[in-house]
């Protein structure tokens, strides 16, 4: 059976309701429309000029396993979200036990604001790291629940969640 366009609209029985983007209209609007790779360039980017803003000094990484070093002595890996839509949540991933940092920052882009949040890695994973009562890994990002992948991934709001801390408790 084949429909064609001009019979969509005498359709009645079934209605997509358009739901509004709440970046529309925002800063970040355009922003949140790009690649993967490229809001990650941007989240790093804007990290390292909020901090250089506030005093802080911002080195080269010594790896590809963190993104800078902050203050002389940080290796800070830097994960940034906006809001997921339907759920209203910020998903966090990528998060690897394995790489060299210190510190992840939380960028969370809501529309009208951006907060940074942080935590050291050791107390993250604390967290991530975690199997339920069935042995399955919660967080895990890769290859299933049934193996730690040790690539973890967390949807929150950080606000609240006990372990993220606005950046500036932290520094």
């Amino acid at each position: 059976m084949i429909i064609q366009e001009n019979q969509f609209r005498k359709m009645k029985s079934f209605s997509l309701k358009e739901e509004k983007d709440p970046y529309e209209g925002t800063e970040l609007f355009k922003i949140k429309q790009l690649s993967s790779r490229t809001k990650g360039a941007f989240f790093e980017h804007f990290t390292k000029e909020a901090l250089k803003n506030k005093g802080f000094q911002i080195e080269k990484p010594k790896s590809s396993d963190h993104d800078f070093i902050l203050s002389r002595t940080l290796k800070v890996e830097v994960k940034g979200s906006f809001l997921w839509n339907k759920v209203n949540t910020f998903r966090f991933q990528q998060i690897r036990s394995n790489q060299d940092y210190d510190l992840i920052i939380f960028l969370a882009a809501y529309p009208r604001k951006i907060v940074l949040y942080g935590a050291y890695k050791q107390e993250a994973m604390k967290f991530l790291q975690v199997q339920n009562s069935n042995g399955e890994w919660i967080h895990n990002q890769h290859g299933g629940k049934g193996k730690n992948s040790g690539t973890f991934f967390i949807d929150c709001l950080p606000e609240n969640v006990s372990w993220m801390k606005e950046l500036s408790e932290i520094l």
